[in-house]
């Protein structure tokens, strides 16, 4: 499930252009702490990966670029959180609901409205969805050069990206479900022409993460298309990576509820 969260305030809100940390940080402190302390430092574990279970967009809204590489929005704005987690959202909605004293970057803000959209099924999708990025999708694997590790991020335009997304998929499908995934297709493709515009470097803390925007076609098992849609696409979800918005292949209308 999906919840879009719209907040408003007296005057614009200015945050640094890299302002994922600051979206995930008003996520965490507004979950009890028992959960939030779970989440942050334990999460859904398989092998040597922990999963966090959710992501969320980029912030929806009439922005502008000020001085000092801030990036300026105009009250409303708004984001999507989605997990397939009950307890996450509904922690979530109540905790932002229940605070009185919300901020973003230092500025006060009111949660104006909280628009929970219906669920998304396994029998609600084909093997074919048509997909928009709310937030981008990475990919990437980790080299050892010379006894030191470098991280390489993939482009859409290479087979192995489809393959890195597909192999995360299985994973968080076998955490879900406590079952092994078996033999479960996957694939994606730009619906559009790619262009350097639809590259986002994202600065998330001191790290560096390339991820890419854009159109794109998923083709496969409709039990994996669901998992991306509510736990996220690609790797990084939790720090606001994956998030994405289904344009086509719907059997009925996601909307509100």
């Amino acid at each position: 499930m999906r919840m879009k969260l719209t907040f408003n305030s007296e005057s614009p809100v200015a945050l640094p252009i890299h302002y994922n940390h600051i979206i995930q940080g008003m996520i965490y402190s507004n979950l009890t702490q028992e959960f939030a302390e779970f989440m942050h430092e334990d999460g859904f574990p398989w092998g040597k990966r922990r999963f966090k279970l959710f992501t969320f967009s980029r912030l929806e809204g009439k922005f502008r670029m000020v001085e000092g590489g801030r990036i300026e929005f105009e009250p409303p704005f708004s984001f999507i959180v989605s997990s397939p987690l009950e307890r996450f959202l509904r922690e979530l909605a109540g905790g932002l609901l229940k605070n009185d004293d919300l901020s973003l970057a230092g500025r006060r803000v009111v949660l104006e409205n909280v628009t929970v959209h219906a669920a998304v099924e396994d029998h609600d999708l084909g093997d074919r969805i048509k997909i928009n990025m709310l937030s981008p999708v990475v990919a990437y694997k980790t080299l050892v050069e010379g006894g030191k590790k470098r991280t390489l991020y993939l482009t859409p335009l290479q087979e192995e990206f489809g393959e890195l997304l597909k192999n995360n998929l299985l994973k968080k499908y076998a955490v879900l479900t406590g079952q092994e995934p078996g033999e479960r297709k996957f694939e994606i493709k730009p619906a559009f022409p790619l262009s350097e515009k639809h590259c986002k470097i994202i600065k998330y803390k001191d790290v560096i993460i390339k991820g890419w925007m854009g159109v794109y076609t998923l083709r496969g098992d409709p039990a994996l298309l669901k998992i991306a849609y509510d736990a996220g696409l690609g790797s990084k979800n939790s720090q606001g990576f994956g998030c994405f918005e289904i344009l086509e292949g719907l059997k009925r209308r996601s909307g509100a509820i």
